[in-house]
């Protein structure tokens, strides 16, 4: 692994720079994206589509779209840490390596599975108190847990998990909730634009009427395939973060510089 050669520059970028270059940065990876996001995110469209349609009932009702879209909406919120957790590990991968590891990324999870569930599931049972923690205050601790795996409790020598997310996000507390507003905003808009193109394509080129069931399933893929995007925009946005706070380009140059001399003298 060359640290110093990673699939995208390492320097600064504004907000919507990354918002742009995630989309380049899944058309170079999308085969490897696509099986993450699947990996991560099937299980929970099955489940939620089986939790909305109970709720539901066996009508479309006149708010049955409205419904759908809040329940499932909510459900996501909740899911996201887990869903999203492959992906993240493969991201941390390909930006040094054009062949990520399965079995690492099993492992690397495996680890990080006690934090995760501490953290972004056993918190999230009170969502008025956290949701803002997890997307507006703290934004990046996904990828504090999974890719940096600092320890639950303090050692010498290394940061808790706790005070690391502190540290990296120190100060930035109003550009993270304005991102988080505009995020919102993007998002309502990708989730309608991507929902009502699929139902129109559906109709017109296989003269398909999704029933209940199947627009719970297609609303859930769409809401899905937003929150996968974004997942890569905000581990762009992390590393971003962590170059403007702590010279992470810098650091790699000086590991990399590192490396070489070691081979050299070996």
């Amino acid at each position: 692994m060359r640290i110093d050669q990673t699939r995208v520059a390492i320097r600064q970028r504004t907000w919507l720079d990354n918002l742009d270059l995630a989309l380049h940065f899944i058309r170079m990876n999308f085969r490897g994206c696509l099986g993450a996001a699947a990996a991560g995110a099937a299980p929970f469209v099955l489940v939620n589509a089986v939790l909305v349609a109970a709720a539901l009932g066996d009508t479309l009702s006149e708010g049955f779209e409205f419904d759908m879209f809040f329940l499932s909406t909510l459900l996501v919120l909740l899911e996201v840490p887990l869903a999203t957790a492959p992906l993240t590990l493969l991201l941390g991968q390909v930006m040094f390596v054009e062949q990520p590891s399965p079995g690492k990324m099993m492992r690397d999870l495996t680890s990080s599975l006690p934090q995760l569930l501490l953290y972004q599931v056993v918190l999230r049972i009170l969502p008025v108190v956290t949701l803002p923690l997890g997307y507006a205050i703290w934004p990046y601790l996904n990828e504090i847990i999974l890719l940096e795996r600092n320890p639950l409790v303090s050692r010498p020598g290394q940061l808790s998990t706790r005070k690391r997310s502190s540290l990296l996000h120190a100060g930035g507390s109003g550009d993270y909730v304005i991102r988080a507003i505009g995020a919102s905003i993007i998002s309502l808009l990708l989730i309608g634009a991507i929902w009502t193109a699929s139902v129109m394509l559906l109709n017109m080129l296989f003269g398909l009427q999704l029933g209940r069931l199947g627009q719970i399933v297609l609303f859930q893929c769409t809401i899905w395939t937003v929150v996968m995007y974004f997942t890569v925009a905000r581990f762009l946005t992390y590393l971003d973060q962590r170059i403007r706070n702590e010279g992470w380009e810098v650091e790699l140059a000086l590991r990399a510089q590192r490396q070489r001399l070691l081979r050299q003298i070996a």
